[in-house]
């Protein structure tokens, strides 16, 4: 109590005690009035008469004000393109996003069974793009590509 330290840091961080001090002084008996001495001074009345006790005469009209060095109007830091491709699709507005919305939603009703839940040809998960079979190059089977062609069977 005496180093004005708390377990919860309020009374150090704010330099007025917390409810647990005050609460070990009341089950202490200690007088409650003497509560004043643990608040630090800052937080005292007389402190803040002092402190803000002068007048501040105003200036009178805009003529007497000093001249700054500093511009009146302040500009925009310089334009730097962010890195990466620059985007090429126009943002669309609320009401074209809504349009789309319920237009690939009516769409989704024509699309096969295969393709709801996801399962390309061989059931990797991944849909093929319009469910279309893929033809390898090679050896002209379908259900892989060339570039996972193992020379399966051919021409």
């Amino acid at each position: 109590m005496h180093e004005r330290v708390c377990s919860c840091r309020k009374w150090e961080l704010t330099s007025i005690p917390c409810r647990h001090v005050i609460s070990n002084k009341a089950d202490h008996g200690e007088c409650m009035q003497e509560l004043h001495t643990y608040v630090h001074k800052v937080h005292w009345l007389q402190t803040w008469k002092t402190t803000y006790g002068y007048k501040v005469e105003p200036i009178k009209g805009r003529a007497l004000w000093s001249r700054s060095e500093c511009p009146m109007q302040i500009t925009p830091p310089p334009h730097r393109n962010q890195p990466g491709r620059p985007k090429r699709k126009r943002r669309q507005s609320m009401e074209e996003k809504s349009q789309s919305k319920s237009q690939s939603q009516s769409q989704r009703s024509d699309v096969g069974p295969n393709e709801i839940h996801g399962h390309g040809p061989h059931g990797s998960g991944k849909l093929t793009r319009k469910f279309v079979s893929v033809t390898c190059s090679k050896c002209g089977n379908k259900g892989y590509n060339s570039r996972t062609c193992k020379g399966q069977g051919g021409t």
